[in-house]
């Protein structure tokens, strides 16, 4: 018994770019085959959600805090 996922799935994980360079060297499809496939993927562009201005303002955040944890630790001194 095998399920609609199984044989939908299939294609998408022979053009997974982390194993298309992979799956080409085997031959079980050409570069052509793979453009193709590019090709025929519909353009999801306008379903990017926009940039979170806040992001900007966390990544600042997150730089001054790196920056606190290079500079050296002030020790004390030994009392005697």
């Amino acid at each position: 018994m095998s399920s609609t996922r199984d044989t939908d799935s299939k294609p998408q994980r022979q053009f997974d770019v982390r194993t298309v360079e992979r799956n080409i060297k085997k031959g079980y499809f050409t570069r052509k085959d793979y453009e193709k496939h590019l090709k025929a993927l519909p353009d999801v562009a306008e379903k990017v959600a926009p940039a979170d201005e806040d992001l900007t303002d966390d990544l600042d955040e997150v730089d001054e805090l790196d920056e606190a944890d290079d500079e050296p630790a002030t020790t004390a001194a030994p009392s005697e």
